[in-house]
């Protein structure tokens, strides 16, 4: 019965998730932002159920927008732009989503596959980890999401340090001495980051919209439900995608700082070079260009969340209100998850299974719905929008005070955005920054002092492989940089 109850959650999750991941602007992360502030007093695997289904439906539902408007409804579906837009202008919109959802399915597969046989192992790698390594891999995650972040590298790293300067606020986890406070008793308990990223994303997104003078329409067009579903010779013409698309975007997905959006922009780009022959060129409208990109994206969950779940580090903005909101509901990811709580590991397995079909299937059965979804006026759209964020903030801890520390992060978001700043290290930083503090903290006392610490970082092997990821991560970039990629 409880099973039954918990398909049911993924059910709604789902949906919910694939409508909010059809309308562009209305990220992943938001999504999962308002979903974890519903789910607060929620029994946890009632409130998994609901937020792991939320999370496969809005990856998938981001096609349908990059189809139907050549907007991408999530950041993960920005390579599918590319080619599915073209395809609808050629009369093939039916085909494009087909061949996105069919192959998105696929990928979300893989990637359940990828999670089942490598998280046990990377467990079981990660015990082995101590306050040294924490921080370092902490550290690694913060960086790759501030230097792969849109725009400037050294935007990113700023986003990333006013991040952790909000998540030093409060009581200090070391001493119990209060700091930056400035006497006042509001911000003694520090900010709540699930707040905070309600803030950054969803009131941020009410302000961006109402900012925003053009509302979407796709009146005068419709998906056929019978050509939803892909013909098998096309499927075979277009397969040999899969093959290197699904390991990318898992491997990708399995990085600290990357996500779904750069697994499919690096299988668009690798399938480019491998095929030669393609149906259409790449832009024009051909299937590789569809099939490839979506498959990675949801091959990503897989490898983002074997991250989350064995290290307990997010790769990027979405899987970190994931690890709050497991935080919230008294699940505790990282190295020994493996040991005491490998049933929850098995249950989340299962959830993602039954969310990847169920998104596949609501798909294509909601697809029309989908696209009239689009068209909601902004007069709904906006205050359904703000509501949630207003009651979601507050029923975390039914502080009034929270709703204005919601605004006002909307506010900053909203002006970081138009600055052309990044708000996902933000997000990063206030749900690390604890982490960092302590770990390194830690570290020093062990190592007795900063010069002893130091070199420990260089004589332990874990740390110094992380020191050379982390290197190598600016390196990389910089040499990207200095060649305008």
């Amino acid at each position: 019965m409880e099973m039954l109850l918990y398909v049911v959650y993924i059910l709604i999750g789902t949906f919910v998730g694939l409508v909010m991941g059809a309308l562009p602007g209305l990220t992943v992360t938001m999504t999962m932002v308002l979903v974890v502030s519903l789910t607060f007093g929620w029994h946890m695997m009632d409130a998994l159920a609901f937020i792991v289904g939320a999370f496969c439906g809005g990856v998938m539902g981001g096609s349908i927008a990059a189809v139907a408007l050549n907007i991408p409804g999530t950041a993960a579906a920005v390579a599918t732009v590319f080619d599915g837009y073209p395809l609808k202008q050629k009369g093939e919109a039916d085909t494009a989503l087909a061949l996105a959802m069919f192959f998105s399915l696929l990928g979300g597969l893989f990637g359940i596959l990828f999670l089942s046989i490598l998280g046990p192992i990377i467990g079981s790698f990660a015990l082995k980890f101590g306050d040294h390594e924490y921080f370092l891999m902490c550290l690694w995650g913060l960086t790759l999401v501030s230097i792969l972040s849109k725009g400037s590298m050294l935007k990113g790293l700023a986003a990333a340090c006013l991040g952790l300067l909000i998540a030093f606020v409060g009581m200090d986890p070391i001493t119990g001495l209060m700091r930056f406070t400035f006497g006042s008793t509001v911000l003694g308990g520090g900010i709540n980051y699930i707040v905070a990223m309600i803030g950054l994303f969803g009131m941020k997104e009410v302000l961006t919209q109402l900012s925003a003078r053009k509302a979407f329409k796709v009146e005068g067009f419709q998906f056929h439900l019978k050509d939803l579903f892909p013909k098998l010779d096309l499927v075979k013409k277009v397969f040999k995608c899969f093959f290197w698309s699904a390991p990318i975007g898992s491997i990708i997905g399995l990085l600290p700082g990357t996500g779904g959006d750069i697994g499919a922009l690096v299988a668009y780009g690798v399938s480019k070079q491998m095929i030669k022959e393609p149906t259409r060129p790449f832009g024009d409208g051909a299937y590789e260009g569809v099939a490839a990109p979506e498959t990675a994206n949801d091959a990503a969950i897989g490898g983002a969340i074997t991250t989350l779940l064995t290290l307990g580090i997010p790769g990027d903005s979405v899987t970190a209100v994931m690890l709050g909101s497991f935080y919230l509901h008294g699940l505790l990811p990282g190295p020994t998850f493996m040991l005491t709580e490998r049933h929850y590991f098995y249950m989340i397995l299962i959830f993602l299974l039954i969310g990847v079909l169920f998104a596949y299937i609501l798909g294509i059965l909601g697809s029309n719905l989908m696209l009239r979804m689009l068209n909601l006026p902004k007069w709904f759209l906006i205050p359904s929008i703000s509501i949630l964020c207003i009651v979601g903030s507050y029923a975390l801890r039914n502080n009034i005070y929270d709703v204005l520390f919601m605004i006002l992060f909307g506010l900053l978001g909203y002006a970081m955005e138009k600055g052309g700043y990044p708000v996902s290290p933000i997000v990063l930083s206030l749900i690390l920054g604890s982490l960092i503090e302590t770990s390194f903290r830690k570290a020093l006392i062990i190592s007795g002092g900063l010069p002893a610490l130091l070199v420990s970082f260089f004589t332990r092997p874990l740390s110094l492989i992380i020191i050379l990821l982390v290197v190598a991560s600016y390196v990389l970039q910089y040499k990207y940089v200095r060649k305008g990629v």
